[in-house]
C-alpha cells in the first residue's frame, strides 16, 4: 500500500509559519528540475513529507499535487508538469542511480527566478501586499553588494519596511541553488523592473562562495540589513 495519507497534513502543517529552519536541513536526491521543488514548496513547509513517501507512483504524486491545490498551490501547467516529472522519477518506485543524473544547464536568471521567487515576489517583482515585498524599487537591493547574497543564502527573519509598509514574514534559505544560480538570480532582479543603473557590479559565482563559506541565521541577516541601513 502506498503512503499517501503521510501527505495529505492538517493544514496547519502546511503554511508559511511551518519551521523553515528544520527545512532547510531536508536535501532532496538530485535530479533535474529539484530546485524547482524546492522553490515551490519549501518556501511554505517543510519537505520531510517528501522523504518520508519516496517510492509512491508517479499516480500518486500526481494526486498529491491536486490534492495541494486546496492549500494555497497555484502554478503554471509546466511547472506542474516538471514538479511531476521529478517526484516520480526520483522519488519514485525506482529511482535512477546516482551516476545517471544529468548535469544541469547553465543557469539563467530569469528562468531561476521564474521557478523559485515567483510564489511570492510574483512574476513582475511586485510582491504580495501585506504579506511579502516588492523586489520593484527595493532599495535592500543595493544597500550592499553582497547582501541580497546573503538574504538568498541564510533568509532573512524579522519586520522590514519597504516603500512605507511593514511586512513580517519568514523568508526560507535558498542554499539549495547554485553558486552560478544565486549570482544570475540576483543580477536579474538588480536589472529588471526599473532596478536598473544604479551602478553595482554583477556578480560571479565566486562572490556567491565566499558569502556561503560565512553561513548566519534569518535573524542575523536581518540585523544586518539594519546595520546596512
Amino acid at each position: 500500500m502506498f503512503r499517501l495519507p503521510v501527505l495529505l497534513l492538517p493544514a496547519v502543517a502546511l503554511v508559511c509559519a511551518a519551521d523553515v529552519a528544520g527545512a532547510a536541513d531536508i536535501e532532496l536526491p538530485p535530479g533535474p528540475h529539484r530546485d524547482l521543488v524546492y522553490g515551490q514548496c519549501r518556501t511554505c513547509h517543510d519537505l520531510q513529507y517528501l522523504v518520508d513517501s519516496a517510492g509512491i507512483t508517479r499516480d500518486d504524486w500526481d494526486a498529491v499535487l491536486n490534492d495541494m491545490r486546496q492549500y494555497g498551490l497555484r502554478i503554471p501547467p509546466e511547472q506542474r508538469a516538471d514538479i511531476l516529472d521529478y517526484l516520480g522519477t526520483y522519488l519514485g518506485p525506482e529511482p535512477p542511480p546516482a551516476s545517471e543524473v544529468a548535469e544541469a544547464a547553465p543557469a539563467d536568471g530569469a528562468a531561476v527566478y521564474a521557478e523559485q521567487c515567483t510564489a511570492c515576489h510574483q512574476a513582475d517583482g511586485s510582491g504580495v501586499p501585506g504579506q511579502f515585498p516588492p523586489l520593484a524599487g527595493n532599495p535592500d537591493l543595493f544597500l550592499d553588494r553582497l547582501f541580497p547574497v546573503q538574504v538568498v543564502l541564510n533568509g532573512i527573519e524579522g519586520p522590514v519596511e519597504v516603500a512605507g509598509t511593514t511586512y513580517d514574514s519568514v523568508m526560507p534559505p535558498f542554499d539549495h541553488l547554485s553558486d552560478a544560480a544565486i549570482a544570475a538570480v540576483i543580477n536579474h532582479v538588480r536589472s529588471s523592473w526599473g532596478n536598473e543603473g544604479q551602478g553595482v557590479e554583477p556578480l560571479t559565482p565566486a562572490d556567491v562562495a565566499s558569502v556561503r563559506e560565512k553561513p548566519l541565521t534569518p535573524e542575523q541577516v536581518h540585523a544586518r540589513r539594519a546595520e546596512l541601513q
